[in-house]
């Protein structure tokens, strides 16, 4: 028997993988949960033990699963953020990502508004004021005030209390972080004035459950335009 080429040894991990994917929702299956022995799905699916163990090994590394040493596999939550330098690097590939990703951020963060209206209690806003009040100090770096930015708009999303939401979010922020940072140079200036005023007329708009005017002046903060008293 001639051994299998590499590329022909991804292919049927990738299925077995998604075999694998199809067994957890066939079952039920939810976080906590235990995967059969490596011994078990070869024979259920029907491949070699090594063919299953590339398998669940690429199903660890995307956060679906974790190896307790002699205790055996279990189902964990799904995390994208686990993704983010796999993503990274093929985003960074493509010269168009940053404006689309762009778009898909404002659409994201526009989404979230309702949500944040609805569940925000006075100490999360509290929160978000105590890092613009951080942000508007003058010994601030560039560097530390991209971060303070950065952080305001993790705040912000967490405000959804979806965990799922938060994690998607979070990998497009990192990448934004990445870029404002000067990783990447795509021509992106910040007005550190008007990011703050801005930071402060999202939240209290917020705070006054002013859903339009929030969504629309998360937009164009988000795109970088200068907001008009």
């Amino acid at each position: 028997m001639e051994p299998i080429a590499q590329d022909e040894y991804q292919m049927l991990s990738r299925m077995v993988g998604n075999k694998i994917r199809g067994y957890i929702a066939d079952n039920g299956l939810k976080s906590g949960d235990k995967l059969p022995p490596e011994r078990v799905l070869a024979e259920q699916l029907e491949v070699s033990r090594p063919v299953i163990r590339e398998a669940l090994g690429t199903l660890e590394a995307l956060g679906l699963i974790i190896k307790r040493q002699g205790k055996g596999t279990f189902l964990t939550n799904p995390n994208f953020s686990v993704l983010f330098h796999e993503m990274m690097g093929v985003w960074q590939q493509d010269e168009d990502n940053p404006e689309q990703l762009l778009q898909f951020r404002v659409l994201l963060e526009q989404g979230s508004v309702e949500s944040i209206i609805e569940q925000a209690e006075a100490s999360d806003y509290e929160r978000l004021y105590s890092i613009i009040t951080q942000s508007e100090q003058d010994s601030l770096t560039f560097s530390e005030f991209i971060k303070l930015d950065y952080l305001f708009h993790r705040e912000l999303l967490s405000l959804t209390r979806n965990p799922l939401f938060f994690q998607l979010t979070d990998v497009i922020n990192k990448y934004f972080h990445w870029i404002d940072t000067g990783k990447l140079k795509v021509g992106i200036f910040f007005r550190r004035q008007d990011t703050i005023q801005q930071h402060r007329n999202i939240v209290r708009l917020l705070q006054e459950k002013d859903k339009e005017g929030a969504i629309h002046l998360l937009k164009m903060h988000l795109n970088g335009r200068k907001v008009e008293e």
